[in-house]
């Protein structure tokens, strides 16, 4: 089988959400594929400026190419299909392909992307619903949201979920240490990973921690949003100079999987409120790391966490004070969480992925691409 994977995604310094995905099923694909099998890492022309970040993996079946599907189509070789990690199908002619749909919050939260966004989000979904051979959804949520908008399509979905990378576990002190001192964090601190967005719904995480803060028992305790700006980030920052707790609050930006392990390792608790997460892998993350967590009971967060996490409802800013004052005044609490995080992490591998992926590309291959 000849398979090429649209790795335009990849192709940037920092990579957060879907570019994670793809670098990392890339490498897990090579120990389950078959010795006939090969796949092509496939570029748009458009990401040639780029080149440097393209992904390396070091398996004689895997090669590189550059595409090009929308104007003067052409595949850079033959191929029996094809893959786009992003959501984004590749089209190129008689070729039948898989689709990867990660979450539909742009469409069904309002207020957290512009109407251009929202609009090119709904095409692509529209054409992996008529044209996608297989379409893979992250988790049941995703699914779900998917299927509520194109039930027509609920024989080419399937569930295939995210998996773990080897490099979240348990750190020692002395690599908690450096990096804290390397963020600057001083005290006990919480943590959230990933935008920061409207999306991400944050609001309701500063209002706790600045509550928890104002207890005397708590005046140490510091936050960190580990993450890019971006859209509706700038009002959270502005809520955040206004607060009168900035000097407590830090912001370093994207942090690379050098430094992520030990600073979800040292955290109190790590907190995840995004009311429509398509999976959630950053809750796993911090669990494999030995960090308890807490969600919002909103879209696959808490399935995900798989009751291994405090769970609060996502705008209750009262809930989740309450939970997170109720872990940092106990030992035990916290232990509790780490021992069934650490459990419910180890289900997840990057291995499995790669394999029901591959599962889903011998299906394409033996049917035609809907018309």
């Amino acid at each position: 089988m000849r398979i090429g994977i649209d790795c335009s995604c990849v192709a940037k310094a920092e990579r957060t959400g879907v570019a994670r995905y793809c670098a990392s099923l890339l490498h897990a694909l090579a120990a389950v594929m078959g010795q006939d099998d090969r796949v092509a890492t496939l570029y748009r022309v458009s990401r040639l400026k780029r080149r440097r970040w393209f992904e390396r993996v070091s398996d004689p079946r895997f090669s590189r190419a550059i595409f090009q599907d929308r104007i003067g189509a052409f595949p850079p070789q033959r191929l029996d299909v094809t893959h786009g990690p992003d959501l984004r199908l590749p089209l190129l002619p008689g070729v039948p392909a898989v689709s990867t749909v990660h979450d539909l919050s742009a469409l069904d939260l309002p207020g957290i992307a512009r109407e251009s966004f929202k609009e090119r989000k709904r095409a692509a979904l529209e054409l992996v619903a008529r044209r996608a051979a297989q379409i893979l959804c992250i988790s049941e949520f995703t699914r779900t949201a998917f299927l509520s908008r194109y039930p027509a399509a609920e024989a080419r979905t399937r569930v295939v979920p995210l998996g773990l990378a080897d490099r979240f576990r348990p750190r020692t002190d002395d690599e908690i240490r450096r990096v804290q001192e390397g963020l600057g964090v001083r005290g006990p601190y919480l943590l959230f990973v990933g935008q920061i967005s409207a999306r991400k719904n944050l609001l309701p995480l500063l209002a706790a921690f600045a509550e928890l803060r104002n207890a005397p028992a708590m005046s140490d305790l510091e936050i960190v949003l580990a993450g890019p700006v971006q859209t509706g980030g700038g009002d959270i920052l502005g809520r955040i100079e206004d607060s009168g707790h900035a000097a407590f609050v830090h912001l370093p930006g994207f942090v690379g999987d050098d430094m992520l392990p030990a600073l979800y390792a040292g955290a109190t608790a790590f907190c995840f409120t995004g009311k429509a997460e398509g999976f959630g892998l950053p809750i796993l993350e911090a669990m494999a790391c030995g960090c308890p967590v807490v969600v919002a009971d909103a879209g696959a967060s808490a399935s995900t966490a798989g009751g291994a996490a405090v769970v609060v409802p996502p705008d209750d800013v009262g809930a989740l004070r309450d939970a997170l004052a109720a872990l940092i005044g106990s030992a035990a609490a916290r232990a509790d969480l780490v021992e069934r995080g650490v459990t419910r992490a180890g289900q997840f591998t990057w291995h499995e992925t790669a394999r029901k992926t591959l599962l889903a590309y011998r299906d394409a291959c033996g049917a035609e691409p809907p018309q």
